[in-house]
This record gives structure tokens, sequence and C-alpha cells, in this order.
């Protein structure tokens, strides 16, 4: 089975939990992660936004509570489809459609449509990085802003190793327990180390072309928050 269709497969059958999952293994700070995020993306009214790999919407509502309309797209339309009720129930379905299912490597979007990209969690998922970068730029209008959240190396020694046992213990035990499927957190784990550095994936933006770029570390670097932008 080809690897996007495995991750499809994956990210369908846990889409029901995915939310509570988020809440619970980040013990809540994913709130904390979605608002920095929404703030450095440059959301607010007048801009338009696409959010890549948004999953079931969470990020897609935090760009819309800073007034931008935003269009929620994913890979997965079995996570997808669980956006559009949580709009309505949050009183903000008139700023975010969720209607199209896209893969990050090849967008169905004209050039120059966004004044901002985001992507939370789901960049380490994309087979081909280049491809996906190239197409940020391509949608992005001259000046517009990338903005990726993602889970990072830890700075302190300390904190890596309690990171990874977190990580490598207790989230597959628990993730398992509450979706039912063990194998799934035992993958995101593991996609998270073969994940590149804050500086390896600055260096991999600024190859395809974005200028401007820098990251911040969250919560001590578990997360971090990358920036970068078209030049005008």
């Amino acid at each position: 089975m080809p690897e996007g269709v495995k991750i499809q497969s994956m990210f369908s059958g846990i889409a029901p939990r995915y939310d509570l999952l988020n809440h619970v293994l980040s013990l809540g700070m994913d709130f904390y992660w979605w608002r920095r995020m929404a703030r450095a993306s440059g959301a607010a009214p007048g801009k338009r936004l696409l959010d890549v790999a948004a999953g079931t919407g969470d990020s897609s509502l935090a760009l819309a509570r800073r007034g931008a309309e935003v269009v929620s797209t994913d890979f997965t339309l079995g996570m997808l489809a669980l956006g559009p009720a949580k709009f309505r129930r949050k009183g903000l379905a008139h700023r975010v459609r969720a209607s199209v299912g896209a893969d990050a490597q090849a967008l169905p979007f004209a050039d120059s449509s966004f004044d901002g990209v985001t992507i939370c969690y789901g960049i380490r998922n994309v087979e081909r990085r280049d491809l996906a970068f190239r197409e940020f730029l391509r949608v992005l209008k001259p000046g517009g802003r990338l903005t990726i959240l993602e889970f990072s190396r830890p700075r302190w020694a300390w904190l890596r190793v309690l990171y990874d046992f977190y990580s490598l213990k207790a989230l597959p035990r628990l993730g398992g327990w509450i979706s039912g499927d063990a194998a799934a957190y035992t993958y995101l784990p593991e996609s998270i180390r073969a994940f590149p550095d804050q500086a390896s994936l600055a260096a991999e933006l600024k190859a395809v072309g974005f200028s401007e770029v820098a990251w911040t570390n969250l919560t001590g670097g578990i997360v971090a928050l990358h920036v970068a932008q078209r030049k005008a």
C-alpha cells in the first residue's frame, strides 16, 4: 500500500476521537499552541488564509477567531468532514470553508491566491516536503506568509529525556487506549523523530525560495513555530 494511502487510512480511523486525543496527550497545551500559531500567521479581517492539513479544523478555527477568511483543507476526507459541524457550533461557519480535500504537494488553487498559508502538525506526513513548500510559495501572494506549527527537538537534554520517555512509552499506550489504534500512536512519535530539527527545516524553506525564515520554540522546543515569507 502506498505511504500516502496508509496515512489517509490511519487518520480516518482515529478521526472521531482525534480532538479528544490532542487535548489529553498535549496536557491541554494544544489550545495555547493554536493561539500562538494564529497570532504568528498574521490572520486578521480582510486576510484570506489557506490552512493545509487542517484535520478536524481546530487550526482553522484559531485563524477564523482573528477575523480571517479561511479555506480549511486536508488530504484525509474523514478528518476534513468533521470540520463544518464544529465551525457551525462555534459560530464561525461564515469565515471557514472546509470543502476541499487537497494534497499539499499539488494544491488545487491558483497562483497568488492567499495572504497566508498555515500547516499544523501535517508537514512531517508529507512524502516530498520540497514539493509542498514550492506549492505553498506558488499559492501565496507576493509578501504572503507561511506559518508552520510542528513538533520539534526540545532545547535541553533533560527535557529531551523526559519527552522521549513520554512519547515512546506513555503516548502509544494512552493514545491506543483512547483511539483503539495503538499503531497510529506508535507511528506519530516515530514520525517526529524522523523530522528535521528547527535549523534544518529552516534551511529547507530557504532552499526553495522563502525569505525572512525564522522560528520560535514553544514549550521548550517540544513544538516549534516557523514563519517564512514569499518575497514581495
